[in-house]
């Protein structure tokens, strides 16, 4: 179909198009006589740009939403980002107002530094390291940087891990999983990995009870780690790079112990399950191949 055509099933004007074009969102097909041709696809994804354009994305925050590989965990970190911005929208109108009432700019400027650091670490990691390398540390240290630094001794660690990190050998992602990462960053729920913080906290309060009174349950789950069903599957490759990443140079002796540094929560979590994984890998001998460390 032709562009006045798109323009009335979309209810976007020719300039709008042309605009999308101009900026590599779409690319209809050009034939031998100059004419622009959508198809059915075109039309989907320029509504999908009204859409996006009306939620108050920006071009390259919609650029990231089209990629298809990303576009679950791109629209949940951006939503996320516009709630932010709402509270420090809402902050700057305050500062407006002090400045208004006579407020000195010394002390408008430290309130604003002030809400540059509202980021929490997650957020912060998630911009220094964007793309999958980022969803795959998010995924397995995020639900303990729910949290901003205070502190010089925090802002020292986060330093050290972005350098850490920046220099480590760029772990190899295939598109599978990609996919799985992309889908597990977009659905993490804080309130289930609190619960599953909680639950390594219950278990070292006695070990050898928590065994038992769940041993049904463990034995199962160890039965399945060692199926071929379990080594076939995403969450077996994934682990596969955890422990790639873990044997980075580096990794115990600059990673962990700045992240103990970084989260006072993951410092509790990783001496509680020191204990844990040592009691149960006496208890259950064959998982003890399944972790490097922690």
């Amino acid at each position: 179909m032709l562009i006045n055509e798109v323009c009335k099933i979309t209810g976007l004007t020719k300039k709008a198009i042309e605009y999308y074009m101009e900026k590599g969102l779409i690319a209809p097909r050009i034939e031998e006589n100059g004419y622009r041709r959508f198809d059915s696809e075109d039309v989907a994804r320029l509504k999908e740009i009204s859409v996006l354009r009306k939620l108050g994305l920006s071009i390259p925050e919609i650029r990231s939403v089209l990629d298809k590989g990303n576009s679950k965990a791109n629209l949940a970190k951006i939503k996320y980002q516009k709630g932010l911005e709402l509270q420090q929208y809402s902050k700057k109108q305050e500062l407006l107002s002090q400045l208004i009432e006579g407020n000195n700019i010394e002390e408008v400027t430290g309130q604003i530094e002030a809400l540059e650091k509202q980021q929490t670490i997650k957020e912060k990691l998630l911009d220094a390291f964007p793309g999958y390398y980022g969803y795959f540390l998010v995924l397995h240290f995020g639900r303990f940087l729910n949290i901003k630094v205070i502190s010089k001794e925090q802002e020292e660690a986060y330093d050290n891990i972005v350098a850490f990190l920046d220099n480590v050998k760029t772990l190899d992602i295939s598109p599978e999983l990609k996919g799985f990462l992309e889908n597990a960053v977009s659905f993490m729920d804080d309130e289930l990995m609190e619960g599953t913080i909680a639950e390594v906290a219950k278990a070292v309060e006695d070990v050898d009870d928590y065994i038992e009174k769940n041993k049904e349950i463990l034995e199962q789950y160890i039965a399945y780690r060692n199926s071929e069903e379990y080594k076939q599957s995403p969450m077996y490759k994934i682990q596969n790079l955890l422990l790639e990443f873990q044997k980075s140079g580096g990794y115990y002796d600059v990673f962990i112990p700045n992240m103990r540094k970084l989260s006072p929560s993951y410092d509790e979590y990783y001496k509680k399950l020191e204990e844990v994984n040592k009691r149960f890998m006496q208890r259950y001998s064959e998982t003890s191949a399944w972790y490097g460390n922690i």
